[in-house]
């Protein structure tokens, strides 16, 4: 009888797992285009060869469709490394200002790496939702 209780549980476990993708999909149809915000990143800002500050940034993906939502959210780890990578390959600084974040060329460039990641028109925009300058020095 626990033989029978527990091949029952197993494979009602197993359904719902299988299930479970297709059901969110489902959901985010019904719902509409959810965008899909990626874990914050922090990036360097470098002034000459002195690290000045951090920029604390959040990065919100908008979908072409309720049904890229799923995609979108199964690369979320290697979007977040190439834009690590991207972010940690060159300056984020503004020319005029190296206390602010050039947010144009920071959106270029990370729109490019994620066309790489991701297929053509799977992301209608990518925003960046939030910016926040953290100096390495109290008071800098």
């Amino acid at each position: 009888m626990n033989r029978t209780r527990l091949a029952t549980t197993s494979i009602a476990a197993a359904l719902a797992l299988a299930l479970a993708p297709s059901a969110y999909a489902a959901e985010a149809a019904e719902q509409g285009i959810v965008d899909v915000g990626l874990p914050a990143l922090l990036a360097p800002m470098i002034v000459g060869p002195r690290l000045e500050s951090y920029a604390y940034i959040i990065i919100v993906l908008a979908p072409t469709g309720a049904n890229k939502v799923l995609l979108i959210r199964e690369k979320v780890p290697f979007l977040r490394d190439a834009f690590l990578r991207e972010l940690n390959k060159g300056t984020i600084v503004k020319a005029a200002d190296t206390k602010a974040v050039d947010a144009e060329a920071i959106k270029t460039r990370l729109t490019a790496r994620m066309n790489q990641v991701l297929p053509a028109g799977t992301v209608a925009e990518l925003k960046l939702e939030q910016i926040v300058v953290i100096p390495v020095q109290p008071g800098s």
